[in-house]
């Protein structure tokens, strides 16, 4: 939480601790994909809360209850200050692959809260694309398929809890670079997170396995 906006959260610490607030888990699962490819990482902590950042200006979840009644030049310094840099940051990385003739595969991580509104999401692990890139298809089942052998009790999903081709920066970043890139949001369940280290590391190692054996087999350029 910017120190500066932390006021306006004084009496919503349940909610900053909640799913609302971040998803738990998801650098330390990103940490570790970036680590086993060798891959840039590229995260930010601020609380969605203050700003969505896997939302386009002008989407009506950008802001929360909370930020969304702010002045409008506040709001626009949060996206200075805390929205534009990171969405800046990836951008400029792909458009510097793409500029070297290279196809590039971004994979944003995500995680969700087993229950929603009183209803269980019986989901472990998800997989979200566009399902008119039949590159991103192709590799998103090749990606689920090798992490169903690795750990056949888990229950994975595709474009769920979520949709792949819904707004977001994956979204957005199609639409800039085109077939060039390839976006791909993966969901975690959070209750790898609330069961403890030990749990979430087990599923990330059979993540990383699993990435590996899928990027061997799927031919990305498309």
């Amino acid at each position: 939480m910017p120190p500066e906006y932390a006021p306006l959260f004084a009496h919503w610490r349940d909610l900053l601790v909640s799913h609302r607030g971040f998803d738990a888990g998801a650098l330390v699962t990103a940490g570790a994909l970036a680590a086993a490819c060798d891959a840039p990482l590229f995260a930010a902590t601020t609380s969605r809360l203050v700003v969505d950042l896997n939302r386009s200006v002008g989407h009506p979840g950008l802001f929360s209850e909370i930020t969304k009644p702010l002045p409008a030049a506040v709001k626009k310094n949060i996206l200075a200050a805390h929205y534009r840099p990171h969405r800046e940051a990836v951008t400029a990385a792909v458009a510097g692959l793409r500029a070297q003739g290279k196809t590039v595969l971004h994979i944003a991580s995500h995680s969700f809260t087993p229950r929603l509104a009183g209803v269980t999401r019986h989901c472990d692990v998800a997989f979200l694309y566009d399902p008119k890139r039949p590159v991103e298809k192709t590799f998103c089942l090749n990606w689920r398929r090798k992490l169903a052998l690795l750990a056949p009790n888990l229950l994975l999903r595709r474009n769920y809890p979520y949709r792949g081709a819904a707004d977001g920066l994956t979204t957005a970043l199609r639409r800039r670079f085109g077939e060039g890139y390839l976006g791909v949001e993966l969901e975690v369940n959070q209750r790898f997170v609330q069961a403890g280290e030990a749990d979430l590391a087990a599923l990330n190692d059979r993540l990383v396995a699993a990435l590996g054996q899928a990027l061997a087999r799927t031919p990305l350029t498309p």
